[in-house]
């Protein structure tokens, strides 16, 4: 609710957008930008298309993504027009002040159920590492091989993915994934639970992985 109040970045700064990229499976996305200004990675999506390539978005002016997808092979990289903040990314930074005093004045309790993190392959488990992870979430980098690994540290067995999702975004999972896009789709989310077996434990438990 609160991001709707959000005042616009300074209009000096210049117009941001979101790109996409494939690059080798072995290169560390990070290294893709040394040495480039105004462009960070947003997001590692993980594995696609035969395994030997990862995708990655990519967030910053403009500008300076037109200038770096000129030293790439032509149509390398896609300089989305539907997108127009570089998110997950240091220029987000008014977003990440503007939600500070909410942040720090509300109170967070430790999740029921561990919460894997988007940004490291850990589970968090305290209120302290939820409210860090919301304090960080506009400005830093997230990855869904890191998710993915978390889930699947702990033994996950089916993962259901509420709402609408990237096309293959969870094709690397070790455990089936179940998209639920509507209403429609929960009956067969819960007839999935019991074709792959998985028994659910009882309320005093908690809820299943």
């Amino acid at each position: 609710m609160r991001l709707r109040e959000v005042p616009p970045p300074a209009a000096d700064t210049g117009p941001q957008a979101v790109a996409m990229l494939r690059i080798p499976y072995d290169t560390a996305p990070g290294d893709l930008l040394d040495d480039v200004p105004d462009v960070y990675l947003s997001a590692d999506l993980g594995r696609v298309g035969t395994g030997q390539e990862r995708m990655v978005l990519l967030g910053g002016y403009r500008s300076a993504l037109q200038r770096f997808g000129e030293g790439l092979p032509a149509g390398a990289l896609h300089v989305s027009e539907d997108h127009g903040a570089a998110f997950h990314s240091p220029l987000q930074r008014h977003i990440s002040d503007f939600l500070e005093p909410t942040l720090d004045a509300m109170t967070f309790h430790d999740p029921r159920v561990p919460v894997h993190s988007c940004m490291e392959r850990k589970a968090l488990t305290t209120a302290d590492e939820i409210r860090d992870l919301f304090h960080r979430n506009p400005t830093a980098p997230v990855s869904v091989p890191h998710m993915i690994g978390g889930l699947e540290d702990s033994g996950t067995e089916l993962g259901l993915v509420l709402g609408p999702a990237a096309f293959g975004t969870f094709q690397n999972a070790s455990f089936p994934v179940v998209h639920v896009e509507s209403p429609d789709h929960v009956f067969e989310a819960m007839t999935a639970v019991y074709d792959f077996g998985i028994e659910l434990p009882s309320t005093e438990a908690g809820v299943t992985k």
